[in-house]
């Protein structure tokens, strides 16, 4: 009914939150503009690969990127970004501007309020996809060097390390 109850009551790793081997193997990606972040995030697109859709379902988001295998979900807590640029967007957007139309009585303040009311409800549920894709290019342009197709082969940073073990090691 819920989906892959297994996956969400599993105890997590210290390692899950890190790159996960690659599905496709193919060839090393090539580095990352942060021009091509801003598209791949306009799109929805994997922001280390662009190939892959970041989401499984309307509201479900993948864990890993199903063509270059990038954790996309970085960790409890990572929602709190898109929950706050949604919020943001719908807020100051929408919702104050419908209320200030009402309050300096543009229009009724009754349907005022129940369009503030209905757009507060809905346009986060359509909102959701995009503001997930804008946290994820904020948060790649601010940190370039996160992305693995960014990664410098001389890297010494011990969180890279990791990504080269084999899960449960």
């Amino acid at each position: 009914m819920f989906g892959d109850t297994h996956s969400l009551l599993r105890k997590r790793r210290p390692g899950d939150f890190l790159m996960q081997p690659s599905i496709n193997p193919l060839k090393p990606l090539p580095k990352v503009t942060p021009g091509e972040l801003i598209v791949r995030g306009l799109r929805c697109q994997c922001p280390n690969c662009g190939h892959a859709k970041l989401f499984r379902s309307m509201l479900r988001i993948h864990y890993n990127c199903p063509e270059c295998g990038m954790r996309l979900e970085r960790g409890d807590g990572y929602y709190l970004g898109p929950l706050c640029i949604n919020y943001g967007v719908v807020v100051f957007t929408f919702v104050l501007p419908v209320l200030l139309l009402g309050f300096f009585e543009w229009i009724a303040i009754k349907p005022a309020l129940a369009i503030a009311a209905a757009g507060a409800l809905l346009l986060p549920l359509l909102l959701y996809r995009f503001s997930w894709s804008c946290w994820l290019t904020i948060y790649y342009l601010c940190l370039p060097d996160e992305l693995h197709a960014n990664r410098s082969e001389d890297c010494d940073d011990l969180s890279f390390e990791e990504d080269r073990r084999s899960p449960g090691a």
